[in-house]
Parts: structure tokens; C-alpha cells; sequence
């Protein structure tokens, strides 16, 4: 891994937020936290991450507004999207980022070894 790789994660389960956050601190990134898409654009501005990883279905400002607010601000910053759906419409929503221009997309649950591996793939793209 690349020293002092930086991730925003952003999801609005503060219970999945933090168990993201702390593993992958505990696997050597750098973490800022936000359950909020809004809280992501001014965290992204002073944090100025490496990968930004966000779940699609939140209230407000969701990921998909998220993911294309990004790409205007940093066309290059690798954007993970994850969900678990909304009423059986996951696979819509990560076809849909995807389309836009997620450079992965995740199905909710996913194992963190697999999370990890997809980092350091991206990491070297």
C-alpha cells in the first residue's frame, strides 16, 4: 500500500460507518468519516482524498449527486459506491454509478478482504 493513502467513506449507518472506519484504519489508510452526502463535498474539499467511498442510498443528497458533484471538482479521484438497495433496487443504483463513472461498484454486504483487494488494485491505476 502507498503511505498515507487517504479514503472519505460516507454512508449514513453510522453503525456501518464506523465499522468501515475503523477497519480500514486498522488496515493503514487514513479515514475522514461523513454521513452525509453534503458533509462529504466539504470534507472532500479539505481532506482532498485519495478514494472517496460512499453508499448511493442516503437521505438528501444522495450518492449518485455525490459522484457527479465529485467528478466536476476532481475528474481523477477514484469513487467507490456501494449499496444494499432500497425495496430490492440495489443492482439499478450500482448500474447507474457505474454508468457515471464509479470506478467500482459494490454490492451491500460485502467481505472487507474483498473491499481491501479492490483497494489496492485502484491504488495502482
Amino acid at each position: 500500500m502507498m503511505k498515507n493513502m487517504k479514503i472519505l467513506v460516507v454512508d449514513d449507518n453510522s453503525s456501518f460507518l464506523k465499522m468501515l472506519t475503523e477497519f480500514l484504519t486498522s488496515s493503514g489508510y487514513n479515514i475522514v468519516a461523513c454521513n452525509s452526502g453534503s458533509e462529504a463535498l466539504i470534507q472532500f474539499e479539505a481532506f482532498m482524498p485519495d478514494f472517496v467511498l460512499t453508499d448511493i442510498v442516503m437521505p438528501g443528497f444522495d450518492g449518485i449527486e455525490l459522484l457527479l458533484k465529485l467528478r466536476t471538482i476532481n475528474p481523477d479521484v477514484r469513487v467507490i459506491v456501494m449499496s444494499g438497495g432500497n425495496k430490492g433496487h440495489a443492482d439499478t443504483y450500482l448500474n447507474m454509478a457505474d454508468k457515471l463513472g464509479a470506478n467500482l461498484v459494490l454490492n451491500k454486504p460485502f467481505a472487507l478482504s474483498d473491499l481491501l483487494l479492490q483497494l489496492k488494485k485502484l491504488e495502482t491505476t
